[in-house]
Order: structure tokens, then sequence, then C-alpha cells
């Protein structure tokens, strides 16, 4: 039998260091810092997961001083580099689990993404050249320290571009919004392309279980998702697919017929943007499987109250026996 093991998505909305600056000119005072650490450590105290992925993280030095108390401090860290500019996703991981190797991924596996015109009278010719993540995806593989049980499995810990309009200063201003938002959606499912076609070689007769976790900016059957995932059959009479991810809210709909889950609110609409997904191996049906899915479940409550040193995403965990 495998080791139980649990899983967070955290979102920590510029996250940056006192005196230093984010998306504005004026810097991060002491007492907003202060703040938002001490909210960050208590939601993590709360949540209790072995492995912890980040989103919007300014600086190394802020995930340190998070962990910096006895509650906490037997968890490591794991950043796409010593040091970056603008938001970045981590990772923190709790003995006896440990990352055994990672590297950061920021270059796509191909360069552009071409259609031509076969003359079929439907499609036009389509070329997109995105070669790059917006945000460096952290590739790692997790041991377990002594059950020697428990297989190692990769995890993708990401953050795919946002639905905000892409800033573009060439356009009359009736059309930036509009262009803007295309632009962001186009790279976005570039994104999640690239990130296929990193799982279909990762997935493909490898016998790894893998995990991507993160904010990636969708709902669950969005087309991007949908790609991501391959859209497996879900279903108590499924017996799994090999290069396929599964939803953790799906796993808990199956559970309890519940369907009001949101992590995210923008304009008074609710929504699901921060996922975890899980290979066949996690799936209770799948005739592969390894961990049995637990729960899953989502604090949002901050999102629609008054504290100033919360998220605006809901934090998403999921367990498994």
């Amino acid at each position: 039998m495998a080791a139980d093991i649990s899983f967070a998505s955290f979102n920590l909305y510029n996250f940056q260091k006192a005196g230093l600056t984010t998306h504005s000119s004026v810097p991060v005072i002491q007492r907003d810092y202060d703040g938002k650490r001490d909210w960050i450590r208590r939601m993590l105290i709360e949540l209790d997961a072995d492995i912890v992925v980040f989103q919007e993280l300014w600086h190394p030095d802020c995930l340190r001083d998070v962990l910096a108390v006895p509650e906490l401090e037997m968890y490591q860290p794991q950043f796409i580099a010593d040091s970056w500019y603008n938001i970045a996703v981590a990772m923190i991981v709790r003995p006896p689990w440990k990352v055994a190797a990672s590297h950061t991924i920021k270059q796509f596996p191909f360069s552009e993404l071409i259609k031509l015109d076969d003359g079929d009278g439907e499609d036009d010719e389509v070329r997109v050249s995105i070669d790059r993540f917006s945000r460096s995806i952290i590739k790692a593989q997790i041991v377990h320290e002594s059950h020697r049980g428990t297989p190692p499995f990769t995890l993708f810990a990401c953050h795919l571009k946002s639905k905000l309009p892409a800033r573009i200063s060439t356009l009359p201003n009736e059309y930036r919004s509009a262009i803007g938002s295309a632009i962001s959606t186009i790279r976005r499912t570039a994104e999640a392309t690239a990130l296929r076609m990193m799982l279909i070689d990762q997935l493909r007769g490898s016998g790894t279980p893998v995990v991507v976790i993160g904010d990636l900016n969708d709902d669950p059957l969005s087309n991007t998702v949908s790609l991501i995932t391959d859209q497996p059959t879900m279903s108590n009479r499924a017996r799994g697919a090999d290069r396929s991810l599964y939803s953790t809210l799906f796993f808990q709909q199956l559970k309890s017929y519940r369907d009001v889950y949101y992590t995210h609110e923008h304009n008074s609409h609710k929504s699901v943007l921060d996922h975890i997904l899980v290979s066949e191996e996690f799936f209770e049906y799948s005739s592969d499987v390894i961990w049995k899915h637990q729960d899953t479940r989502i604090w949002n409550d901050h999102i629609d109250d008054d504290n100033p040193y919360s998220t605006d995403h809901g934090i998403i965990r999921s367990s498994f026996r």
C-alpha cells in the first residue's frame, strides 16, 4: 500500500517583500507585508497539506519568512530560480515526501503552431508564433523517503496566462480590450497545448503517476483545461485512461453530488480557476489505481470578506489514501 498524500494550490495574490514593488510603482509597506504573511501562515497551518503549489510569488524570501514558524518549518521550498522578476510559481514539500529532482520549464516543445489551408473550404491558414510560457513551470519528481511501497510521481506546478486583456498600446482605445482578451486566450491555449504535449510524453506507457497543480485560469470544462486533461470518461464504470488526467473536483462530485464550487470571483461571476489534476493512478475506479480520493475542499470564504491581506483566489486541497 502507498502512503497517504494531500495536495493544495494557493494563489498568493502578488506576495512581495516590504520595500519592493509589484505591478505598481508603490513599494509594499511593512504593515501590509506582515499582515499578508501572517494570513498565509494561518491558512497553511489549517490546510495541513503535504505538497502546496503557489502562484504569484515575487520573492523567495517571502515564502521562507512564512515558513519560519515551528508549525511550518519542516516544509522544504522549491523555486524556479534563486531570484526572478515578476510573479512566479513555487512549491513546498513536507517530509517524509521530498523533491528528488526538478527543473524549470520556460520554452515550449514547439516554436509555433501552423494550420495550412488544405482546400477543404472550411479553415483558413493559421499561424501562432508563441514559443514559451508566460510563467515558468516547475517539473519535479516527488518521492517518499521511508515508505518503500510508495512509487515516485511527477508533479507539474503551473500558472497559465490569465484572462485579463493583454496590454496593447498601439491600437485605438475602443479595440484594446477585445483584442487584448483574444491574445490572452490564444496565449493560454498555446500554453495548454505545450503542457499537454509534455504530459503525453510523460504519461505514455511510463507507469509513473502524474499530478498537475496550479492556477490554469479557466474552468474545468473549458477548452484549455479539457485540452490538458484529454477529457477522460468520468464515472464509476470507467477503468482509467493511460494518457489522461482527472480533476479532483469531479472526484468530489462523484462522492457527494455537489457541484457548487468556485475558487475565483470576477464581476460577480464565480468560477473555478485553480486545479488539481491527477493521472489514473489516483482514480479510484482505474485498473491501475494506487491512491483513492478521500476529499477535495475549497477555502473561499475570504474572497467575499473585507480582509485586506487575503488572496483573490480560493484555495483547493485534495487528499488521497
